[in-house]
């Protein structure tokens, strides 16, 4: 159960595609206000207020903004798909979950969808900062004795005692 309720997918291009979305307060209130003038079970329907609304009417009603707000071309429905990933990622969600709301089969699928800002990228690394400022305070000796550095890698002996020396 979601505290601001879901939206449940019925269908689509594979069976990963079924699932229930959650709804933020923002989207809450939004549908809540257009289910409220709504004369149907339907909260986006045709003229008639009676009937869903036509993928055509829709794509016709992105053209006409994508143009009053001098978007490019390619910036079509699909689009809002990508925002939806990248805002997921920016907003610190893992891949998984991001995999699970998008309704791929892997997360191989939702890095397609996924594009990190540069600000973004800046605002993991200063959370990493944080968890490693944190970590480091919490230590017996406290801050003076440092975590030792986790190194993955393959290296031969040599390298191996070199390493060791440094540590």
């Amino acid at each position: 159960n979601a505290r601001f309720g879901f939206i449940h997918v019925r269908k689509g291009k594979s069976k990963n595609a079924k699932r229930n979305i959650s709804l933020s307060p923002r989207l809450r209130v939004m549908l809540d206000a257009r289910k409220a003038s709504s004369q149907s079970a339907y909260v986006f329907t045709d003229e008639t207020g009676r009937k869903p609304l036509s993928i055509w009417t829709l794509q016709d009603q992105h053209k006409r903004m994508r143009q009053a707000l001098k978007l490019p071309a390619d910036a079509v429905i699909h689009s809002f798909r990508h925002t939806f990933g990248t805002r997921l990622g920016e907003a610190g969600a893992d891949a998984f979950t991001i995999m699970k709301a998008m309704g791929h089969s892997s997360v191989l699928v939702s890095q397609k969808y996924v594009h990190p800002t540069p600000e973004a990228m800046e605002r993991a690394f200063e959370r990493l900062d944080a968890a490693n400022q944190k970590a480091i305070a919490s230590l017996p000796g406290g801050p003076k004795t440092f975590l030792p550095a986790t190194v993955s890698a393959t290296v031969d002996e040599a390298e191996s005692e070199a390493i060791e020396q440094v540590l």
